[in-house]
């Protein structure tokens, strides 16, 4: 078994195993998996019907994704297989970040194994509908900074399409958000920026879909998304200007409903176990989690 560092060339190869496997979590698209190779450091392999990816995050041991395929009468081989090059390169050989999916295909192998729920790395779905809409007394507070943004900036603010352009300009708001929250004391940020970086270098040959928001001829928001499955689209990056009060609710609600009211669910990724960034998710009411393990064998 031979593993091959993950390039843009290889979209193509990742985006056929995903449109039969049709992932429901965030990690499992080529855009995300490529812009974060940074810090993931991002390798795979085809083995019996499957796409083998495997991760050497910073500072942490490797892991394998959910080998991404059908096959269940090929799944205990391509996971003996996996188990063995582990070892030979001498790491403990552990599934991460897998979905309930993988869980299920696995147990149903009749593999012995144990599954670990992982909260912190669970993804955060909404129904579209109910972002766009934002209906009913729990959305209040979410209505309530939009209709401010739009008292303050409705005829200051326009939106636009990201294109080959205007993307070249998100690195220089990205870079200037960056420096604001002191994005050099947080190694997470940095990562964040590169990932950014990728994005924007790529965008002609990634599959994303983005929007941003000018403010007196500025850009002051960006955010990408792109299909997940067919049901599902998932938001890769949200950037706003923390000091225009409403921003972060309105780009949220206008990328929506300007470009995805087609798909039923939005997946907004995870939360990392950080504070901040659980409250905000958990204050937009999530119809369901998208559900992640970590997977030890025998």
């Amino acid at each position: 078994m031979k593993f091959f560092k993950i390039d843009i060339s290889n979209k193509h190869i990742f985006d056929e195993y995903f449109a039969i496997f049709e992932p429901e979590i965030a990690d499992l698209t080529f855009t995300n998996l490529f812009i974060w190779d940074p810090f993931y450091d991002i390798h795979f392999t085809e083995e019996d019907g499957f796409l083998l990816i495997m991760a050497k995050p910073y500072n942490q041991p490797p892991f394998l994704h959910g080998p991404v395929g059908i096959d269940l009468n090929k799944l205990p081989i391509v996971i003996e297989k996996a188990r063995k090059y582990f070892e030979s390169e001498g790491y403990s050989f552990m599934i991460k970040r897998a979905s309930k999916k993988t869980v299920d295909m696995l147990s149903e192998c009749g593999l012995k194994f144990e599954s670990i729920f992982e909260r912190d790395l669970s993804d955060y779905v909404y129904r579209v509908e109910d972002l766009v809409q934002l209906k009913g007394k729990k959305y209040h507070p979410k209505k309530n900074h939009i209709n401010k943004f739009l008292r303050l900036y409705s005829d200051r603010y326009e939106w636009k399409k990201i294109d080959e352009e205007i993307v070249k300009l998100c690195w220089d708001f990205e870079c200037e958000w960056y420096e604001k929250r002191n994005g050099k004391e947080d190694i997470g940020l940095t990562f964040e920026k590169m990932a950014i970086e990728r994005a924007i270098k790529n965008f002609d040959k990634l599959s994303y879909e983005g929007m941003v928001i000018f403010i007196d001829g500025r850009i002051k928001a960006f955010t990408f998304g792109e299909p997940l499955n067919k049901n599902t689209v998932v938001i890769h990056i949200e950037k706003a200007d923390p000091d225009i009060e409403g921003l972060y609710a309105f780009v949220n609600q206008k990328f929506l409903a300007e470009f995805w009211q087609d798909f039923e669910f939005v997946n907004r990724e995870e939360d990392l176990g950080k504070e901040g960034i659980r409250k905000a998710k958990m204050s937009y009411h999530p119809f369901k989690f998208a559900e992640k393990f970590t997977i030890l064998f025998d």
